[in-house]
């Protein structure tokens, strides 16, 4: 069980080192080549850490085992928590530090070819959209999933990885995800470059959990004074544009596309929340 520690303690409103589940899901966060915890939400907690002088150890593991040892109180926070009923028997929810996403987006090369401004277009424009079979995608979605699969308009796969070897190989024109997650995924996994299209599909408020087997309510409420300061400051707004940035960066020297037959991946794409919309957060 790798444990990374990052922060400073100090008189603060955490003596103890807070300790924080993590599993890999980039650009959210991950384990760079020398082991350290990284990416958009470790950036986040650890600004809003920092502000209040605590100490922050992030331990990589499952995401159900996470919200396990959250519940047994061995384990403190989890990072990119959707906010849901049957949480808060075990959870206190932190406010929220950032909004998810889920939108459209077709190869970069097709940005000029297809614009979709409302759900309908789809349909009149006979678009065949790929979808992760996992995740949640927005009511729009829900509503119109057998009318798209009738019409012959739905491209359902095991994960994002192969819905982005899919659309690479033109067997689907638009490709549903999150809005961050899934471009970074693209071009730095798969080699494809995607553009966004105008609509917003989806959104939904990203919270810090705290487990309620320990007495977490002086840190929460500091923590929430803290997510405050820094956003009239404008930090975390700050910290989302660099991470929006990586994502849809258009390097000039991209990856070879994969030739032959399409493969899945290794593994899923990982754990699902109430909202779902990306594969892998702690917040499926």
């Amino acid at each position: 069980m790798p444990a990374l520690a990052i922060g400073q303690q100090t008189d603060t409103p955490c003596p103890e080192t807070i300790k924080v589940g993590f599993n890999e899901w980039a650009p959210y966060s991950w384990t760079d080549t020398s082991g350290k915890a990284v990416g958009l939400d470790v950036d986040m907690l650890t600004l809003v850490a920092n502000h209040l002088g605590c100490q922050l150890t992030f331990i990589k593991m499952p995401a159900k085992r996470a919200h396990q040892m959250l519940q047994a109180g061995t384990l403190d926070l989890i990072m990119g928590a959707s906010f849901t009923e049957d949480r808060t028997a075990y959870a206190y929810f932190s406010d929220s530090y950032r909004t998810e996403e889920v939108r459209l987006f077709v190869k970069a090369d097709r940005a000029t070819q297809i614009n979709v401004d409302k759900w309908q277009d789809i349909f009149t424009q006979r678009l065949k959209l790929l979808v992760p079979t996992y995740g949640w995608y927005g009511l729009d979605y829900l509503r119109s999933k057998e009318e798209l699969s009738r019409q012959g308009l739905l491209v359902l796969s095991p994960n994002s990885h192969q819905s982005i070897q899919m659309l690479s190989y033109e067997r689907g024109d638009i490709l549903i995800g999150d809005a961050i997650a899934l471009p970074y995924m693209a071009q730095h996994a798969e080699g494809v470059v995607l553009s966004p299209l105008n609509l917003l599909v989806d959104s939904n408020q990203i919270h810090f959990m705290f487990s309620k087997k320990v007495n977490n309510r002086t840190l929460l409420n500091a923590i929430n004074q803290s997510i405050s300061d820094l956003s009239h400051q404008g930090e975390l707004a700050r910290i989302i544009m660099k991470w929006q940035q990586v994502s849809l960066a258009q390097t000039h020297e991209m990856p070879p596309k994969p030739t032959g037959e399409l493969h899945p991946s290794k593994q899923p794409d990982g754990a699902l929340n109430s909202s779902g919309s990306s594969d892998s957060n702690y917040s499926r």
